[in-house]
């Protein structure tokens, strides 16, 4: 059994005071019941609770995935460019068990495609942590044409770990073995493992070309989807939230 507040305060309709009022104003039932008190305590598995006349269905976490837009950023402020949170419905802006759903990893501004909106620390963790090594594809567009004797050398080197130069404030470093498949002479898809600054287009201008366009359209062996139009999102499945996780342990067990 639960409180009636703090399991709709969970369930992402604000804070303690927001569902007080929510309740008081009669858009609650549980059982077809306007509750009289917002301390009153159901049983979220058994209890029909509605909100508005829809059923509330429990949440633990929040698990979405977007087409990011270009021309966005990655963060909760920026003073030059709208943020990928402005793109978000009402409903995924709500804190669910008490936390707001935070972007896995970045993109840069003028990237765009796969971002995945979690409010399951676990999960960020286990998908942004430098000993998992997820792999994350991203469909690449290049300045220059390849040709095919360039083409194995562009793999070659890819494949070896590439050294790439300081950019702004990030220090030159050392990438993993990345790899690549080519569509035509100046589009390909580049798996890599890490998320360093500006990685692909630094391991692009080692090589002696440019990125033009950029979007990530997988991470791990979840996939975009195809249907989703840039800035729009919409909430994971529960197959692709398997698809997406890294751990074997919980995959065993679904």
């Amino acid at each position: 059994m639960v409180r009636l507040d703090k399991l709709l305060a969970n369930n992402g309709f604000g804070s303690r005071k927001d569902v007080k009022s929510l309740i008081h104003s009669g858009a609650v039932s549980v059982n077809g019941i306007t509750p009289d008190a917002v301390d009153m305590h159901v049983d979220a598995e058994k209890d029909v609770v509605c909100v508005n006349g829809i059923p509330l269905v429990v949440k633990k976490h929040l698990y979405v995935m977007m087409n990011k837009k270009d021309g966005y950023v990655c963060s909760t402020k920026d003073g030059s460019h709208p943020t990928v949170y402005e793109l978000l419905p009402v409903e995924f802006r709500r804190k669910f068990s008490g936390v707001e759903a935070s972007t896995v990893g970045r993109l840069d501004v003028d990237t765009e495609g796969l971002l995945i909106f979690t409010t399951d620390g676990d999960l960020l963790h286990r998908l942004t942590s430098p000993k998992n090594n997820v792999p994350k594809i991203y469909e690449v567009h290049l300045r220059d044409s390849v040709n095919d004797e360039l083409k194995h050398v562009y793999a070659h080197r890819l494949a070896a770990g590439m050294h790439i130069e300081a950019e702004g404030r990030e220090e030159a470093a050392d990438c993993l073995p990345a790899h690549i498949e080519w569509k035509d002479d100046r589009k390909c898809c580049l798996t890599v493992r890490e998320g360093k600054y500006h990685e692909v287009k630094r391991m692009f201008s080692a090589l002696g070309n440019e990125v033009t366009y950029l979007k990530r359209i997988q991470m791990n062996n979840l996939k975009l989807d195809d249907s989703l139009q840039p800035g729009m999102c919409r909430e994971l499945t529960p197959r692709e939230l398997l698809l997406l996780d890294v751990n074997t342990e919980k995959k065993k067990n679904l």
